[in-house]
């Protein structure tokens, strides 16, 4: 099922923001750029949502959301697989 969101708020606890960058590279600019330009919304397994964002590079963000807020609970470069569902996604619009 696909999310059309309105994201009025995006936070990223000092914590979890180190943990990102140290992990996997990801700058909290990257992340929050992944929210621009019509990202692609999803649910995982878990029933966490994921957003998969284009501006410089391809970036997964995982994320709480409530009442306009995304919590960021993790983010990273998108796989080979989350790439090609963007693409896909983006073209069905």
């Amino acid at each position: 099922m696909v999310y059309d969101m309105r994201i009025d708020k995006i936070r990223i606890s000092p914590e979890v923001q180190e943990k990102i960058f140290k992990k996997h590279k990801v700058l909290r600019d990257e992340i929050e750029n992944a929210f621009f330009d019509e990202p692609y919304y999803f649910k995982d397994r878990g029933g966490r949502y994921v957003a998969i964002g284009f501006i410089d590079c391809y970036v997964t963000v995982v994320f709480e959301f409530d009442k306009g807020c995304a919590d960021v609970v993790t983010a990273y470069r998108s796989s080979e697989w989350q790439r090609k569902l963007y693409k896909v996604k983006r073209w069905k619009k």
